[in-house]
């Protein structure tokens, strides 16, 4: 199965590149602005992208609705939440550092 993942512009993590997981194999890098697809395997149930011990939480492929996906940072389009939040998401927060969701 091919799906596209796009990644806004944001200015936190700009020069970080993330990495996408189906079922703890890692399938790629999606590089800041920019677009990839990833051919994933046809049983994958979860995918899920990281940044250093930072992740996303799992994205069921079941719920996807079309092949495309949007990764991007949290907090990014908050400039008063990136002031005040990094910490929390780095430590208790750490597994919802990323979000994923369904394009159309």
């Amino acid at each position: 199965m091919d799906i596209t993942i796009t990644r806004p512009k944001q200015f936190t993590d700009k020069i970080r590149d993330y990495y996408l997981w189906a079922d703890d194999i890692e399938v790629g890098k999606i590089k800041p602005n920019s677009s990839a697809t990833f051919t994933i395997p046809d049983n994958t149930k979860k995918i899920r992208a990281t940044i250093d011990w930072c992740s996303s939480p799992e994205f069921d492929i079941s719920a996807m609705e079309s092949n495309k996906l949007t990764v991007f940072n949290s907090f990014g389009n908050n400039f008063m939440a990136s002031l005040f939040l990094p910490l929390y998401y780095v430590t208790f927060g750490k597994d919802k550092y990323l979000t994923i969701k369904s394009g159309k």
